[in-house]
């Protein structure tokens, strides 16, 4: 990742949250014919114990033939994407001083390279399955709706449901984290940006003004 310093997401607890709050990406691998295979998928992140690995539990279809090129020790990038909007240089007041300005693209992205295996053990998918679900449950319930549990449904239906998918457990060696929300102009140019972003019909939009709002705020 082409990754300025101004932009360079340093903090781990700030990388393991942004992981845990977008909880999707596209794992990509390396076939053996030398061909790509990626999929987008739900994933868990298990943060780092005694100086170990961060590692990254998620699944996929038995249908989706990627989980076939996946062996032991084949190396993999996980590429979580947050938010992105397009900045138009109309929006920078410094735009008046010298028309020195041009469009860019702001966005979060987190990149995830390590090695992935494959896991087809019944017990281990079905904890990542409980695992996942609760984390998403506890994420959206509302405080008088009570949370979805695997453990509610029909024992042989999860049963089947555990048949049709394999698991995928990425262990992380490398973490490139990026924030590029306007750090580079002005606060008044910022300012502005946050500004028109918010003010956009397009959720996204909207969803990059809230992540320009905080952490990268001059102070």
């Amino acid at each position: 990742m082409y990754q300025p310093p101004a932009f360079a997401i340093d903090d781990p607890s700030v990388v393991l949250d942004t992981l845990r709050q977008a909880a999707f990406g596209h794992l990509v691998t390396a076939t053996p014919d030398h061909g790509m295979e990626a999929t987008a998928l739900p994933f868990l992140v298990d943060p780092p114990v005694d100086g170990g690995p961060m590692v990254v539990r998620a699944h996929l279809a038995r249908a989706n033939r990627h989980w076939r090129s996946i062996g032991e020790g084949v190396h993999a990038l996980l590429i979580v994407a947050t938010v992105d909007a397009y900045v138009s240089p109309r929006w920078y007041p410094s735009k008046a001083e010298d028309g020195r300005v041009v469009p860019t693209w702001n966005y979060e992205l987190i990149h995830l390279r390590g090695t992935v295996r494959a896991d087809d053990d019944p017990g281990w998918k079905l904890a990542m399955v409980r695992d996942l679900t609760d984390h998403h449950e506890a994420r959206t319930v509302g405080p008088d709706e009570p949370a979805w549990a695997v453990s509610d449904a029909p024992d042989d239906f999860v049963e089947r449901q555990l048949r049709a998918i394999v698991g995928v457990e990425l262990t992380v060696d490398a973490v490139e984290a990026k924030r590029k929300l306007s750090q580079n102009r002005s606060e008044d140019d910022r300012n502005r940006v946050i500004a028109a972003l918010a003010a956009s019909p397009e959720p996204r939009a909207r969803s990059t003004a809230e992540a320009m709002i905080g952490p990268t705020t001059p102070a």
